[in-house]
């Protein structure tokens, strides 16, 4: 598994907000991509890549900043 990070995402919700941050744990940027956009209101391109992506170890996703 993967964490697929897209930061800045112009639509993401039906709501008052935008230009928020998706985060989507998947086994391919596909289905990643998939699940995103099945969120009401969500809407990633097809050309906009993940600014991040990190793989899943033992059940854990490590995030160092």
């Amino acid at each position: 598994m993967k964490v697929f990070i897209w930061c800045n995402v112009e639509k993401f919700s039906d709501g008052c907000y935008t230009e928020g941050n998706v985060v989507v744990v998947a086994e391919t940027e596909e289905i990643a991509r998939e699940i995103a956009n099945n969120l009401k209101g969500c809407k990633i391109p097809e050309d906009e890549v993940p600014d991040d992506v990190r793989e899943v170890l033992e059940g854990i996703a490590y995030f160092m900043q």
